[in-house]
């Protein structure tokens, strides 16, 4: 039987699809893959039904430019089955969202500038997994994890982009203590 009971922490890393958008025609790009990692904390309120806070990052950096997207998430996680680890996750909180641009590497000019655009918006989180117990207190858990920022309008040189937003379908491996 898998024990729930009391404070709980995790972490993990993992790999994650992303897309950021807005509502002009020049924001739309493909899907780009790249790492991820979460932190995850809170209590148990009962064996089916944890209460926690978490956070998610997807970064890439790449010629230059540095993206990160990410989510801080109030968290419920609902265990169908007591005695067993398969849980599935839901919850709300912020989303955050950067591009930083180092002008000399990426252009080729003389003169090395870095131009940073970020946003804060709202965000709501989805997941999947399962605690594959290994110790009486310490848990694999593979989790699937799809998180969304609304993150608004931004302004990109004195320009106003409105309706950015991003998305991301993770796939993780972490380590819970119990």
């Amino acid at each position: 039987m898998c024990i729930r009971d009391r404070f709980w922490i995790g972490l993990g890393l993992g790999y994650g699809s992303a897309d950021r958008s807005c509502d002009r025609a020049a924001c739309q790009q493909d899907r780009v893959g790249s790492i991820t990692g979460f932190l995850k904390l809170g209590g148990t309120l009962n064996p089916r039904v944890l209460a926690g806070v978490e956070g998610n990052v997807w970064s890439k950096k790449e010629e230059g430019v540095s993206n990160l997207l990410g989510n801080l998430t109030a968290t419920a996680t609902f265990y169908p089955f007591v005695s067993s680890g398969l849980f599935v996750k839901g919850g709300v909180g912020l989303s955050y969202a950067s591009r930083e641009t180092r002008t000399g590497t990426r252009l080729h000019l003389p003169v090395d500038a870095t131009i940073k655009i970020s946003s804060v918006g709202a965000g709501v989180l989805a997941a999947l997994g399962y605690d594959l117990r290994v110790a009486q207190n310490i848990s694999i858990t593979p989790t699937v994890t799809y998180y969304y920022g609304a993150t608004g309008t931004v302004e990109v040189e004195g320009v106003a982009v409105p309706g950015t937003s991003h998305n991301v379908l993770d796939f993780a491996l972490g380590l819970t203590f119990h």
